[in-house]
């Protein structure tokens, strides 16, 4: 009998999550596939997971449609870090004469030389990648790579999914926004029902906004979020951070929202929503995190010695995916790579841009750009 081992966080699980389930069944011939909800992933431990039980639940929903597909409980009844290793031993020793296969995505294999004891895994089952539309994987490449550390090649399966992820799911959630193109009908029931990933302020501060800067808002969330665990930062504050970043900039001056603001002397009318969303988001929002307070402050201007949050929000917000402007594609490459280079190049194409139009340059953003001058390697 082939079985098929399918681990991940599946937070939540995701439509692709299951085709690439029933590919498995139908290209490699599986007549079980066994999905396996991580209790504690050793890769994302800097970010909160759903509860266990929600997790466990919506992958019960999801995979219920397809024959020979159960979900197992072992890695989160087991507790603990989830190391693939011990889970694939759990398995070989459940079924010593069958055919084991552990299926991953191409970030999975990328990764997959780093995981704890990955020649025991192999030693036990066989590997098995599927592609994702706009990962930048190249299989025969990784398939030398493979061999030559392993001394065995790993199976393809044959199958590229579309280009969906839990973190995008979640940031869509923390907006409310529909999410049922994304995951299955009874998952997305479970998480409105359940109230699985909302942030509150979000919800709250998207009330102050046209819709037009709720659609900015969310695409900046969206490319912060992706961008967080890489940066060593809090999803949940990447999200808050964006969500909240512009929830001043609609509010009329004489709002009753803004009783009490008092903005810093000679600042430019661009640049002052920064100041004034900070302040909505502590007094009126309830925001405590002087991170997350500090990356709305200078989301526009920038600033000397930014946390990290502070620069993954500045270039979320120039480079979010509704951007158009000369070099943004090479910005937004850079922005994967080195947030300091990034943050450098960013400022200098604002204050060209701010000098060509005849722009006040606001002070602390020329101190920016010199920071980051100095430090963009």
């Amino acid at each position: 009998m082939k079985i098929a081992i399918f681990g991940g966080s599946f937070d939540p699980v995701h439509a692709e999550h299951v085709r690439i389930a029933r590919a498995a069944r139908e290209k490699l011939g599986a007549d079980k596939i066994i999905v396996v909800p991580a209790g504690l992933p050793p890769h994302k431990q800097e970010r909160h997971l759903a509860p266990a039980a929600a997790r466990l639940e919506m992958a019960r929903l999801a995979f219920s449609g397809i024959p020979g597909c159960e979900v197992s409980p072992y890695e989160i009844n087991a507790g603990g870090t989830s190391y693939t290793v011990r889970t694939v031993h759990r398995f070989r020793e459940r079924y010593p004469q069958d055919e084991l296969y552990l299926l991953v995505g191409a970030d999975m294999l990328r990764d997959f030389y780093s995981w704890k004891q990955p020649e025991e895994i192999l030693s036990m089952a066989q590997l098995v990648a599927c592609g994702r539309e706009g990962d930048p994987a190249d299989f025969q490449k990784e398939q030398k790579r493979f061999s030559a550390r392993f001394g065995k090649p790993f199976i393809p399966l044959g199958y590229t999914g579309a280009a969906v992820s839990s973190t995008e799911v979640r940031a869509l959630c923390a907006f409310g926004e529909d999410v049922r193109s994304l995951v299955p009908a009874e998952v997305a029931d479970y998480i409105d029902a359940n109230e699985l990933y909302r942030v509150g302020p979000v919800r709250r501060a998207l009330e102050y906004l046209t819709p037009a800067r709720r659609k900015h808002s969310l695409r900046v969330a969206l490319m912060a979020a992706e961008r967080s665990a890489s940066a060593g930062v809090s999803e949940y504050a990447a999200v808050l951070a964006a969500g909240l970043h512009d929830c001043a900039k609609n509010l009329p001056a004489d709002s009753p929202l803004l009783k009490g603001f008092a903005p810093p002397e000679e600042v430019p009318a661009p640049v002052l929503h920064q100041y004034s969303g900070a302040y909505v988001a502590e007094r009126i929002l309830g925001v405590t995190d002087a991170d997350v307070l500090d990356a709305i402050r200078y989301h526009t201007s920038g600033k000397p010695e930014m946390t990290a949050l502070g620069k993954l929000i500045f270039l979320s917000d120039m480079l979010e995916a509704g951007r158009d402007f000369p070099g943004i594609r090479k910005l937004r490459r850079l922005f994967a790579e080195n947030l300091n280079a990034c943050m450098y190049h960013c400022l200098k194409q604002e204050l060209k841009h701010l000098k060509k139009g005849g722009g006040n340059i606001y002070p602390l953003t020329f101190r920016a750009y010199e920071y980051y001058k100095e430090h963009r390697k």
